[in-house]
């Protein structure tokens, strides 16, 4: 009879003391995943970046080709995002199966402490050793998903950047070549206009020349 009543207390102590450590826990997991959506929802002004893009000297249609790509771009890596990342849902789910995992292990783990021993101490040992088997697996589960979620949202925007500096040198060479297209033209352009004024007047100068042959020879007639 001792020995029950020792078992059965030392479980219920267990149990009380592992609930009230997985509410802490999970009031930080809670707090990380209203951290995160925080980051994921940034603005982004559309007219701004046209602005910019046009006072660096790119035309209006590829300021918005620019933003369009930039758009798509985006648009892209979120839907990965939503593909590889977990949802609020997911990790509400996971939170309640590495809760039940701990508490379940921590329980087994308290209740083969106590059968061992049986006095006040050996029970507040136990006890202790359960809250602090419970607590080292929070910490390292928790912190395992943190730095995947904060691995994989690294990825995500590195991957980002890398496509934005890319379609801008892409840009930079394009407009470096219409320049140079543009440049040959106005050559070529000032070229056709010497060439006309040169055909101008050695027309008018023959024109002159004509006439004075025509007038000299009815003179002579």
């Amino acid at each position: 009879m001792v020995w029950r009543l020792a078992l059965q207390r030392g479980v219920r102590v267990s149990f009380h003391g592992a609930r009230a450590r997985t509410c802490a826990y999970s009031t930080g997991i809670n707090s990380f995943s209203n951290e995160l959506e925080q980051k994921v929802n940034l603005p982004f002004d559309s007219n701004r970046f046209i602005t910019q893009l046009q006072y660096q000297g790119f035309t209006t249609e590829q300021a918005e080709s620019i933003l369009d790509t930039l758009k798509s771009t985006m648009k892209e890596s979120l839907e990965n995002q939503d593909v590889v990342l977990a949802t609020k849902s997911e990790h509400v789910q996971l939170k309640s199966e590495l809760t039940d995992r701990v508490f379940n292990s921590t329980l087994k783990f308290g209740m083969h402490a106590l059968l061992p021993q049986v006095g006040i101490a050996s029970e507040a040992h136990a006890v202790d050793i359960a809250q602090r088997h419970m607590r080292d697996l929070l910490e390292r589960d928790f912190n395992n998903l943190k730095q995947d979620i904060r691995m994989i949202e690294k990825n995500d925007f590195d991957k980002v950047r890398a496509e934005i500096v890319d379609m801008e040198k892409r840009f930079l060479m394009q407009k470096q070549l219409t320049d140079r297209m543009v440049h040959k033209l106005q050559l070529a352009n000032e070229t056709m206009e010497t060439m006309i004024m040169k055909f101008s007047v050695a027309g008018g100068a023959a024109l002159v020349v004509l006439i004075a042959l025509v007038g000299s020879y009815f003179e002579k007639s």
